[in-house]
């Protein structure tokens, strides 16, 4: 496991900026870390922006949902 630098600026400057990074470019799965300390209403503003403005910029999908076939 590798660990980047924080980026910062607007959705699109850090689409730009990871799509830039040469390990980025090499792998197939990214985790992000999110502080601790942050309210439920932030954890959800923030992963909802992930998804809806970096992710696809990068090229990223929505996954389809898998149920546990009980």
């Amino acid at each position: 496991m590798l660990f980047a630098a924080d980026l910062i600026g607007t959705s699109d400057e850090i689409a730009e900026q990871l799509y830039a990074h040469a390990g980025f470019q090499e792998v197939d799965e990214v985790a992000f870390a999110l502080p601790f300390s942050f309210d439920h209403e932030d954890y959800i503003q923030i992963l909802t922006d992930i998804a809806s403005k970096p992710g696809p910029a990068l090229g990223w999908t929505l996954a389809e949902v898998r149920r546990d076939p009980q």
